[in-house]
């Protein structure tokens, strides 16, 4: 099944699949759905809306940057509703 590839902007709010970074697997939150708000410096995770933590990296929080625009994406993320 192929991953689909979801650009994403500054203060952009997505479910997604938190991946087994070092630091998801510390706070027991690798490979469960959360929403989380993409930041500049980070991402921020949320529980019923408000923050689980403090902010993590993009990287730990399975966004990526893009080569060519410098812009964070990830994949197989759902948007939240306005």
């Amino acid at each position: 099944m192929q991953q689909q590839r979801v650009d994403l902007e500054i203060g952009d709010r997505v479910f997604m699949t938190l991946p087994w970074s070092e630091v998801c697997a510390y706070m027991k939150v690798a490979d469960r759905v959360m929403e989380v708000q993409v930041q500049e410096h980070g991402a921020q995770l949320l529980k019923d809306g408000e923050p689980y933590s403090i902010p993590i990296t993009w990287g730990e929080a399975g966004i990526y940057t893009d080569g060519a625009t410098g812009k964070p994406y990830t994949y197989d993320a759902e948007r939240r509703a306005a």
